[in-house]
């Protein structure tokens, strides 16, 4: 596995090389960086608000906080000073805000909790968490899609306002906004350490782990040092890209090009023609530089997980792969109909002072919320009813 995983990343690299050069070498390389690093530091966008309800725990919260805190610090000079590499310009992640933004958030925020099983971590893993995933995968692909097709109606057909920009269209600046953002990343720590004396939650179960340089490959990284490095990788995919990080997009376009070879003309959907993502739409896919960031985080994590000897898969109960499924497929539609998921609208969003991310993610946890106490009440989870 990990020869495969090898010989992917250097043909990648060499059709990355074919598109546009060392630009998208870069790119490709600087995927494959994040994609070791969300494993290694077992950095999860999902796991961060099942832990608070679960249990209470809220390690991983202070962790998000740090990461967006260097991210947007990083940002501003960015944008400030027009920094870019290989002849590109910053262009920050803002999205309008519109219903569908609300709306899109929440279903992705309910698919979130749903695809991760409706249960406690270590029974969803104990149920065949890994083989479930795929299931969850490829609900979001399809949900991505159909998210696409229907992009025009929440966002075009109903109300909606226009991007805005918390530095640029309030008056604030970018050293303005930047200070906001991170006393409100400061508020809501120390909150979390409040909280943290008066509950006194259980910590988080301990991670395989090596010794010295082991660790780095085959054990388990820190929280904070997980952040900092997403934050610094965020920072160069920007610089190098022209744009921050984003995953969606990178789905959508994959499906919907599935589905022109079978013939559906999906350039008349307003996905692509409101949002300008024709010519990637039109164009080979190694032309388009989100997918192939996004290949390299897809190499770079099974580089990971084969290094570790975690590429296997078991049985899964049929009600987990059912939910996995559901779970995807609303991930995938609400992440396309509100501009992004937790990486577009959250992590780089927020790093953008876009106010839509400061929309998307409140609605976002609800989702995830709502789905935890029905599926709890339901006891979706741990038996094969509904």
């Amino acid at each position: 596995m990990i020869i495969l995983g090898m010989v992917a990343a250097f043909i990648l690299t060499y059709f990355a090389y074919q598109a546009s050069g060392i630009q998208f070498v870069c790119l490709l390389w600087t995927g494959i960086l994040i994609g070791f690093s969300l494993f290694h530091a077992r950095f999860g966008f999902a796991a961060v608000y099942r832990q608070i309800v679960e249990s209470g725990n809220t390690e991983m919260l202070r962790a998000h906080m740090l990461m967006l805190g260097m991210a947007a610090t990083f940002f501003a000079p960015i944008l400030m000073f027009d920094i870019g590499a290989f002849g590109t310009g910053p262009e920050a992640a803002l999205s309008p805000i519109s219903i569908g933004l609300v709306v899109g958030a929440f279903i992705f925020g309910f698919g979130m909790e749903m695809g991760s099983g409706l249960a406690p971590a270590s029974l969803y893993q104990a149920k065949g968490g890994r083989s479930a995933m795929l299931c969850t995968l490829l609900g979001f692909f399809t949900g991505s899609v159909l998210g696409a097709f229907h992009f025009g109606f929440w966002n075009e057909s109903l109300p909606a306002g226009s991007e805005t920009s918390l530095a640029t269209d309030t008056g604030l600046g970018y050293v303005g906004a930047w200070g906001l953002q991170i006393a409100i990343f400061a508020l809501i720590i120390v909150g979390t350490y409040i909280y943290k004396k008066r509950k006194r939650p259980p910590l988080l179960p301990p991670l395989p782990s090596a010794t010295s340089w082991r660790r780095i490959f085959f054990g388990s990284w820190p929280l904070w040092v997980g952040a900092m490095i997403l934050a610094i990788l965020n920072a160069v995919v920007f610089i190098v890209q022209g744009e921050p990080w984003k995953l969606t997009s990178a789905f959508t376009l994959w499906g919907s090009k599935l589905l022109m070879g079978f013939g559906i003309d999906v350039g008349q959907w307003q996905y692509w023609v409101s949002e300008d993502r024709l010519a990637a739409l039109l164009h080979p896919v190694f032309q388009d530089s989100m997918s192939v960031l996004n290949f390299g985080v897809i190499t770079g994590t099974f580089l990971s997980l084969a290094l570790g000897g975690l590429i296997r898969f078991g049985k899964i109960p049929l009600h987990i792969a059912a939910l996995a499924l559901a779970g995807g497929l609303l991930m995938g539609y609400g992440a396309s109909v509100s501009f992004g998921a937790n990486i577009g609208a959250y992590f780089s969003g927020i790093a953008s002072f876009s106010l839509h991310a400061w929309i998307w993610a409140p609605m976002a946890i609800l989702g995830v919320y709502t789905a935890y106490y029905v599926g709890k009440k339901l006891n979706l989870a741990s038996s094969g009813k509904g």
